[in-house]
């Protein structure tokens, strides 16, 4: 084999390589996955930060028992 065949044959395979390289969908579905997995932990983090939504309703759920409790206790005590 001559060395401009040679050639010929490494450039043709390197095209080969490429055209599959850009028709091969695997790359795009995790670039996809990860994508969604970023917005989901964005939306995670708005939520349950500690002035989130989630949060606050936990305060202020907790903060609610807290009082009945020491209330309960205080008219306990003072019966």
């Amino acid at each position: 084999m001559s060395i401009i065949q040679s050639i010929k044959n490494k450039v043709l395979a390197g095209c080969v390589a490429v055209a599959e390289f850009k028709n091969n969908n695997k790359g795009v579905t995790a670039v996809e996955y990860a994508v969604v997995v970023a917005g989901v932990t964005a939306i995670v983090l708005v939520i349950f930060k500690n002035d989130g939504i989630v949060a606050n309703m936990l305060t202020a759920i907790f903060s609610k028992i807290e009082t009945s409790v020491l209330s309960g206790i205080t008219n306990q005590v003072n019966n």
